[in-house]
């Protein structure tokens, strides 16, 4: 497991407050930022301003303004496992990844020197190329004398999916990443009057004549054009011109004098002056609005005719759209009606990017998974991986291969160059615990573990010399022979972790571990019976000279109670002892001959 002492902590806890200054690419391209805190900032104190959200496909330029502490007293006001009072000489920014792409940022300076230099700012500029939330990685440096501790801080930049607007349309969550649902939002709305039309060809074989349509899903990447058009057929027809070519009617002496008589679908007559002798072609400007249905032009001379009233020269019928010559005979006329018609065309584009293939973990099985193993994940990926344990990111984790440390659940993602995102599958990795140190003393050179109830239920002891195995010696006890370095490695039998305890050992030439009761006792009979048991338990062992003793239990915390004591005891030992005090599970039973003790672990049943 990584673990971070006090003062990492303390540099963790400081430059958390500063994490948001540098979220960005590269610290090139957005020179210039403007500092703009608070007038009523304390001189030491944390500040830093609010970080707006950026939009994909939009331009981004944003200033963050901040304040440095002096010293460490602001971080312990909140955090009581900092000293306070320490003064902070330098903080410089190292390095920023797994940024959005399409973004960059510079602040402006190199480094932050508190006790001069407390404000700063930092410019955030470019076009976001895709839409989500990065986790970034901020490496910052910060120096207190000659020490300096270099940390990795991880935040989020939140990408809002593009609006993309234009005279048609606007166009939401029109980029992604391997399949994209776009909303579309027509701008020429109807309101429910008549007259409005509408086309769209969204490009992936769809096409609409909705004017709100629904959304449509794109699921290969490319470029897809959408094309848009909104006709308005909302203006009257308006009569503009009457243009007289040929006309069948003739004064004596002079030409007509012409003037037109129009008659509406309702019957209402409207009359225009007339033109002496104008000739022909001639044009009557009008603007006379037209209803529906058929009208009646009377081209009329003014002069009186043989009954003494004007001459009648032709008659026309026409509606609104009789837009362009009307001929009777050998008479014509042109009618110029105007009816506009607006039309918008908009031609826009969705973007889908490719999202990666999935990345690959690889890693060498280890012989066990102890808590000690060394196992290297390897991504199929040589760059922009961020390795996750548990759900979440770990800090500065972006290299192709990750040591594990701890049990968890371990995947990788990939970010490709258009910002999209590929996960492997999760890997579940659990490190069985090592075994307790087997820590042993030196009592007259008998080496002998001082707790043997912390030892696993199934356990293996081997011990060295000098890193040399000593062969036999498996007990929980060894005698030493010389002067040297002793260790006793424990192996757990169920996982196959093991835990190795070192201590130089000094050999007595005067002690001699009581090698002739070790003698006799091993050479007798030692046995404990039964195992497991209820209610009594059987000791029996014989010895040959006259010995002092103690028999003695003890629990799996280490607690020792003595069960019987013998002073000068010679022969042969068989007794049993009531265990009706003690709950059921499991004890370790000692006889202790003073120069060496055996033990034996007993399981009691109830």
């Amino acid at each position: 497991m990584l673990k971070r002492n006090t003062f990492q902590f303390f540099f963790l806890t400081i430059l958390t407050n500063l994490i948001f200054l540098n979220s960005l690419q590269a610290q090139t391209g957005c020179p210039g930022c403007q500092v703009d805190v608070p007038n009523n900032l304390a001189a030491d104190t944390i500040y830093l301003d609010n970080f707006p959200d950026a939009t994909a496909f939009a331009a981004y330029d944003q200033d963050v303004s901040f304040r440095l502490p002096k010293t460490t007293t602001p971080v312990a006001a909140t955090d009581p496992t900092v000293i306070a009072g320490i003064t902070l000489d330098e903080i410089a920014i190292i390095q920023i990844t797994n940024l959005p792409p399409g973004i960059e940022w510079e602040t402006n300076a190199d480094s932050y020197f508190p006790d001069t230099q407390t404000d700063g700012c930092v410019r955030l500029c470019g076009t976001p190329l895709a839409s989500g939330t990065f986790l970034l990685d901020v490496i910052l440096e910060v120096k207190i004398g000659f020490f300096t501790q270099e940390t990795s801080f991880q935040r989020e930049m939140v990408v809002l999916p593009s609006s993309i607007i234009n005279d048609g349309f606007t166009m939401t969550n029109g980029s992604g990443c391997g399949e994209v649902t776009v909303s579309f939002q027509n701008n020429v709305p109807s309101n429910g009057n008549s007259g409005y039309s509408y086309n769209w060809d969204f490009g992936n074989g769809n096409t609409s004549n909705n004017e709100n349509p629904n959304t449509q899903t794109y699921s290969t990447p490319g470029v897809y054009p959408v094309d848009y058009q909104a006709v308005i057929d909302t203006s009257d027809f308006t009569l503009t011109k009457v243009r007289i070519i040929d006309a069948d009617c003739t004064d004596l002496t002079n030409g007509p004098d012409f003037y037109l008589d129009i008659i509406d679908p309702n019957g209402n007559s409207f009359v225009t002056p007339s033109f002496s002798n104008p000739g022909t072609p001639f044009d009557f400007n009008l603007n006379i609005p037209l209803l529906p249905g058929n009208y009646t032009l009377v081209v009329k001379d003014e002069d009186s005719g043989l009954n003494g009233s004007d001459d009648e020269c032709d008659f026309y019928s026409f509606n609104q759209l009789s837009n362009g010559v009307l001929i009777n005979g050998s008479s014509s006329v042109q009618l110029t009606i105007l009816h506009p018609v607006d039309t918008i065309t908009t031609t826009d584009s969705v973007y889908v990017f490719p999202v990666p293939t999935q990345p690959i973990i690889n890693f060498d099985t280890p012989m066990t998974w102890c808590e000690d193993e060394t196992i290297i994940l390897s991504s199929s990926y040589p760059n922009n991986n961020q390795w996750v344990v548990d759900s979440t990111p770990i800090f500065g984790a972006t290299d192709p291969t990750w040591l594990v440390q701890d049990s968890g659940n371990y995947e990788v993602t990939y970010t490709n160059d258009f910002g999209c995102t590929a996960t492997s599958d999760v890997l579940d990795i659990m490190l069985d615990p090592l075994p307790e140190l087997p820590i042993f003393n030196n009592d007259n050179n008998l080496l002998e573990v001082v707790v043997p109830s912390i030892l696993p239920d199934d356990y293996s002891l081997q011990w060295f010399y000098e890193n040399t195995l000593l062969p036999g010696e498996t007990d929980l006890s060894y005698c030493l022979t010389q002067t040297g370095s002793v260790s006793l490695e424990v192996t757990d039998n169920v996982t196959g972790c093991t835990n190795v305890f070192t201590n130089n050992q000094t050999f007595d030439p005067d002690s001699n571990c009581g090698i002739s009761s070790i003698d006799k006792i091993v050479n007798s009979t030692f046995n404990v019976y039964p195992n497991p048991f209820r209610g009594n338990i059987f000791i029996e062992f014989s010895i040959d000279e006259s010995t002092t003793f103690e028999i003695n239990v003890i629990d799996m915390l280490g607690r020792k109670i003595t069960l019987d004591s013998e002073n000068q005891f010679q022969g042969t030992f068989n007794k049993s002892y009531s265990f009706d005090q003690f709950t059921a599970g499991v004890y370790w039973l000692e006889c202790d001959f003073g120069a060496y003790r055996l033990h034996r672990k007993i399981v009691l049943q109830k």
